[in-house]
This record gives structure tokens, sequence and C-alpha cells, in this order.
């Protein structure tokens, strides 16, 4: 059983005398674990696929957790959904074929921990949005105007739509 340091790490080598084409899916999941310091995450489950291939290993992975964020708009936290598709091959010899194929260790654990952060990582938004009709913050006041409405112009906000009509370039031409 995996420590829940090492949850992620799976042996390999039931497909090590395989033949070629064999697969196997493993699911995978945590409520909540901490992939980084700074990157700790909810809810992840998916499933790991291993085939096994001339050369080695290739894994097919779908991942799926919630992660901390806040809201570009109105700078309050919520969880943003996180989904990802990514696919890796590891191969036997003790030099990659190519830059991006990975060597699967003398001992046949590989630990896909680093792996489903780092694409996960990837799929964190820039800018996340709390939800696609939040009003974000009063210009003059700084009141979250998804709470209330502070009474202060807001030129070019349809509160109607939950949508700006122009973009900020154009707000300051006026």
């Amino acid at each position: 059983m995996n420590s829940n340091r090492r949850l992620f790490r799976i042996n390999i080598g039931f497909l090590i005398n395989q033949p070629v084409g064999t697969l196997r899916e493993i699911p995978i999941e945590a409520k909540s674990i901490s992939l980084e310091k700074e990157f700790p995450v909810e809810d992840l489950r998916g499933v790991i696929s291993l085939a096994r291939t001339h050369n080695g290993i290739r894994s097919i992975n779908t991942v799926h957790a919630l992660a901390e964020a806040e809201c570009g708009r109105c700078l309050e936290s919520f969880k943003q959904t996180l989904d990802c598709e990514f696919e890796e091959n590891f191969t036997f010899e003790n030099r990659p074929l190519s830059e991006e194929e990975l060597i699967i260790p003398e001992d046949g654990n590989i630990d896909f921990e680093p792996l489903i952060r780092e694409y996960l990582e990837l799929e964190m938004p820039y800018n996340p949005v709390c939800r696609p009709d939040c009003k974000g913050l009063c210009a003059v006041c700084g009141q979250n105007l998804n709470e209330q409405d502070c009474g202060h112009p807001h030129p070019g906000f349809n509160a109607a739509g939950g949508k700006w009509d122009r973009k900020p370039k154009e707000l300051s031409k006026n």
C-alpha cells in the first residue's frame, strides 16, 4: 500500500513481461492532497491507463480536481475546477529515445504525482473568475458588486447581462 506521501507511485512491474498492447487502468482518488506547498487540491480523481509498448510503457491519464483560487474580478476565494488529459511515454532503455520520453526507474516504480501536479497547474487559469456573471469590485469604493450595489456609476457595465459592454481601453478614453 502506498503511503500518503507516495499516493500516486505505481509499480509497473506487472506490465514488463506482458505482450505489447496489454492495458491496465488504475483509478486514482484523494479527498484532499497538497501536490506542492503552494498547490493544495481537493476531490482529486481520475484514471491512469498503462499500456505496454515495444519500448516500454505509455500512460494515458485523465485527472479532475478542485483547487483554491481567488477571483480576478471580486477577489473572493472559490474552488476552481481543473480537468486535464495527458500522455507520457516511459522507456525501458537507459536513455530516452526522444526528449519527451522518460526512463522507467530500475525498481519499476513510477511516481505520477509530479506529472499530475504539472498538468493541473497548466490548467489553472491566469485570471480565474468565480462565475461568468461576476460583477467585480467598485472602482471607487471597493464594494463587492455581487453582494450589493454601492450606488457609484459603473460606465460600460451592463448590470442586466452581468458583462462589460466595452473593453477597458475603450473605458479609459471617455
